[in-house]
């Protein structure tokens, strides 16, 4: 009795282009890429407080990389999904922002969301705990940041 063995492959090996690695989200801190560079926050905090303008709870989120702040996002205080804009703060949308430091000559350089969306899947007020994911395309008066891929980590919540 004889045993035939054929061995297969489902590649092709002539190509040589490489298979891109997604880039790995830290998931104990808060993350997003910066016009394709991947940022990473030192502290992330946030702020909850009634807002009479907006009707209801809300919730205004600091992220800081080397002392300086580098993100501000608003949004009302509870799960959902809230398309970013910067028209108004209500019980519907959101306000996110990236800040560009200038440098000690120059101040921060604001780049408020025109469009995206601020996706809130966890909002534990009673353990102090959002976890979350956004993207936006930021803009100033004269040019865009694209914020992608990224993921909202909060434990800390001051209670106003």
């Amino acid at each position: 009795m004889a045993f035939i063995v054929l061995l297969a492959s489902c590649s092709n090996n002539d190509s040589k282009t490489p298979i891109p690695v997604p880039t790995p989200v830290n998931p104990t801190q808060t993350t997003f890429k910066l016009d394709g560079v991947l940022i990473t926050a030192d502290q992330t905090n946030a702020t909850l407080y009634n807002n009479t303008v907006a009707g209801g709870q809300y919730i205004d989120v600091y992220a800081m990389k080397g002392g300086v702040q580098i993100l501000e996002l608003h949004m009302p205080a509870s799960v959902g999904n809230y398309p970013a804009q910067h028209a108004e703060l209500n019980m519907t949308t959101s306000w996110l922002t990236y800040q560009a430091n200038g440098g000690a000559d120059y101040p921060q350089d604001y780049f408020d969301s025109n469009s995206g969306t601020m996706n809130l899947t966890t909002c534990d007020l009673t353990n102090n705990k959002l976890v979350g994911t956004f993207n936006f395309i930021g803009g100033n008066s004269t040019t865009t940041k694209n914020i992608t891929e990224g993921h909202l980590v909060v434990n800390t919540i001051t209670h106003n």
